[in-house]
């Protein structure tokens, strides 16, 4: 199970990931929900897309580049909500030198709550490194089930996802849990 924390002023739960160099917090509103991002000087949210889900970014504190559809931007505290569409491919890099607060609405929450979990402690883990490679066989088994798994609301930009459709299935099969 994932290492958590939770904290004493909000009391959500806080998840690690030490990859990617973010914590995460989660509230549920409805069908929707609040992810509450922390994310280290250098930490990076590689390029992916959601098909059924919108996002509304939210710089809360500091600042990070956020590439929206292929285009690089500095999101700031005062620029306020950045939606994202469904199926619109988007990053997120901290480059400030200091530690910089989101908060994402995610709109319908889906299961993008366990996906960050599980990719968590897989990072804590040590199964992939932060190039989001395999750091072994079993790695690799959990990364191919993983991605397959949740291939429906998160789909990761690299590998190109039509060799991830070829590729992913048969090492889903023959590498080691």
């Amino acid at each position: 199970m994932a290492t958590t924390t939770t904290t004493s002023q909000t009391n959500r739960r806080r998840i690690h990931d030490p990859v990617h160099r973010v914590s995460y917090e989660f509230e549920r509103e409805g069908d929707n929900l609040w992810v509450y991002a922390s994310m280290e000087d250098g930490a990076h949210l590689p390029e992916h897309f959601h098909p059924r889900q919108e996002e509304r970014w939210q710089t809360l504190e500091g600042a990070v580049r956020l590439k929206l559809d292929g285009q690089w931007r500095n999101l700031l505290p005062e620029d306020g909500p950045v939606s994202v569409a469904p199926k619109v491919r988007h990053e997120l890099r901290n480059e400030s030198g200091s530690e910089a607060r989101l908060k994402t609405e995610v709109i319908p929450a889906g299961r993008l709550e366990d996906f960050l979990i599980e990719s968590a402690q897989a990072a804590q883990d040590g199964l992939y490194d932060e190039r989001n490679l395999p750091t072994s066989l079993r790695g690799g088994g959990w990364l191919a089930r993983f991605v397959l798994e949740h291939r429906e609301e998160n789909v990761m930009c690299s590998p190109p996802p039509a060799l991830q459709r070829l590729v992913l299935p048969v090492a889903a099969r023959i590498l080691p849990r």
